[in-house]
């Protein structure tokens, strides 16, 4: 909470920059249960509990999101007298404020925070013997051509496995990208033929500025 928190310096959004639209949940919570089909197939368990989304293989479900709870407290948004940084919102709750931030999102997540290193978004440079060349013959899928894919592979093919779950997990749990008509993000593909790079990369900050986007 800020050191001046006199109540009158506060101020409340106003209602004419409130959010008309319904709330809703971009993340494919149900397919936390496919995946766990596809890894216990494989024997790939254990290793994606190793890597940076293995937390999420203990979700309990069904997990319900309240849309309508989420919409009255954007309602609630109020401005910090001294300004504020552009990745945070203050909420005020009754005489309470309430703060969302990098810091609550990583504590939710448990995703890991860092610097975005500069320029990654640019690197789809791939070798030769990379999944994506192999066999996406090249030209990057989209969610749902993926997924099929992974539905086709064998089992002495499981690292390329491994990899398409990974990319999945991004594109598709955390609603990076259209499933359904963009093609996956090539610096996905680059990244993750790196297993130690792609554990390091910080997954939080970036999943967090989408966050802000929407």
């Amino acid at each position: 909470m800020p050191k001046n928190s006199n109540e009158k310096l506060w101020r409340f959004l106003g209602h004419e920059k409130w959010i008309s639209v319904r709330v809703n949940s971009r993340s494919k919570i149900f397919m936390i249960r496919d995946l766990k089909v596809v890894l216990q197939k494989f024997g790939l368990v254990e290793k994606f509990k190793q890597g940076p989304f293995g937390q999420y293989l203990d979700l309990k479900q069904p997990l319900i999101v309240y849309g309508h709870l989420i919409h009255n407290l954007l309602k609630r948004e109020i401005i910090h007298p001294n300004g504020q940084r552009s990745d945070e919102m203050w909420f005020g709750l009754g005489k309470s404020k309430a703060h969302f931030g990098q810091e609550e999102f990583c504590l939710c997540s448990g995703l890991k925070m860092g610097q975005l290193p500069e320029g990654f978004a640019d690197n789809n440079e791939v070798e030769e013997d990379s999944m994506l060349r192999r066999i996406f013959k090249g030209k990057r899928p989209t969610v749902e051509v993926l997924y099929a894919m992974l539905k086709r592979m064998s089992s002495e093919e499981s690292e390329d496995v491994y990899k398409m779950l990974n990319i999945y997990m991004v594109s598709q749990f955390f609603g990076m990208d259209d499933g359904r008509t963009t093609s996956i993000s090539g610096w996905l593909f680059s990244l993750v033929e790196n297993e130690d790079e792609f554990k390091k990369f910080p997954w939080g900050s970036y999943i967090f500025s989408f966050t802000l986007f929407f």
